[in-house]
């Protein structure tokens, strides 16, 4: 797992790379021994700190405080999590197929597992789903209930360019080093915005009432029938269309832009115009929107505005 977080290329990927990574490779390159034993705790939890530590360093060693804790992180995303999976749930879940097969016999496989999950049997069988046990439904049963949300449509929307998402969801979990945040910390001397040096730089500022995103907003407002969505606007108007799924993918795009532009102004001392900032997201999410749906006008039109090509 160390070697594969080493490669060149595995360093450069963004947050939305790494967590591909992490469930594509890492997650897999476990599963053989998770099939076979119950891995020692000590070596679960060390797997776990490599699969957190490379999600937001690109290493395996990050002595920060993590923007989001693990435990969210782990949670499917209709549970607003990233769907990466725990490395000490799923070891259980696959030995749960072994146990399956032998439930009923004199045979002791593991008993800290045996306990876990004899409350999903019934006589003899698992009553969990009537196709009988699989490594995951077993672990589905085995994590717990959380309620599903509303935003997470939003945030996974497939028309959405992937670093757009992975940026939205932070903002979700309020997992942004926002000043008013970094100030707590002793990490710099003001919390004015450093987009407009006029406000405290929270999160609800930054996306909502900052000058410069308002500029930004009124930009490309056209997208939105005139009128500039909130997140609860969007959820309140949810639907499977082409127009929403254009309007989701422009409002994640205006949020990675932002916050783009943030951490260009904390590292340059720099700011891009607005209207200059306004072209590269329409931009991008025209080619974005011709890669998803074959037809960049068709999408375009949908929307009943006129956008220069």
């Amino acid at each position: 797992m160390v070697a594969r977080i080493r490669g060149l290329g595995a360093k450069k990927l963004s947050y939305a790379g790494r967590v591909t990574l992490i469930n594509a490779v890492l997650n897999t390159l476990q599963n053989y021994w998770a099939q076979m034993f119950i891995i020692p705790k000590s070596i679960i939890n060390h797997i776990m700190a490599i699969c957190r530590n490379y999600l937001w360093n690109g290493s395996t060693i990050y002595q920060r405080v993590p923007l989001v804790a693990w435990d969210k992180v782990t949670m499917p995303k209709k549970e607003g999590g990233l769907g990466i999976r725990r490395a000490d749930t799923w070891n259980i879940a696959t030995v749960g197929k072994l146990v399956d097969w032998i439930y009923c016999k004199a045979d002791a496989l593991d008993q800290m597992v045996k306990e876990k999950l004899k409350n999903g049997y019934e006589d003899g069988s698992w009553n969990v789903n009537p196709k009988g046990y699989s490594i995951r439904n077993g672990y589905d049963w085995l994590s717990p209930d959380h309620p599903q949300l509303d935003w997470p449509a939003i945030v996974w929307n497939n028309w959405n360019v992937p670093k757009h998402s992975m940026t939205t969801w932070l903002r979700m979990h309020e997992g942004m080093n926002v000043k008013s945040k970094l100030v707590r910390y002793g990490c710099c001397a003001d919390d004015l915005c450093l987009l407009c040096q006029l406000q405290p730089e929270n999160v609800e500022h930054l996306f909502n009432t900052c000058v410069y995103t308002v500029k930004v907003q009124a930009c490309l407002v056209h997208w939105f029938d005139g009128c500039f969505p909130t997140m609860t606007g969007l959820i309140a108007t949810k639907r499977d269309s082409a127009q929403w799924k254009i309007k989701v993918a422009m409002f994640n795009a205006i949020t990675y832009s932002i916050w783009y532009q943030r951490n260009n102004a904390r590292i340059n001392d720099c700011v891009v115009r607005p209207e200059v900032v306004a072209e590269r997201i329409e931009e991008e999410v025209r080619r974005r929107i011709k890669r998803k749906s074959g037809n960049v006008a068709d999408g375009i039109r949908s929307l009943n505005i006129r956008v220069a090509s």
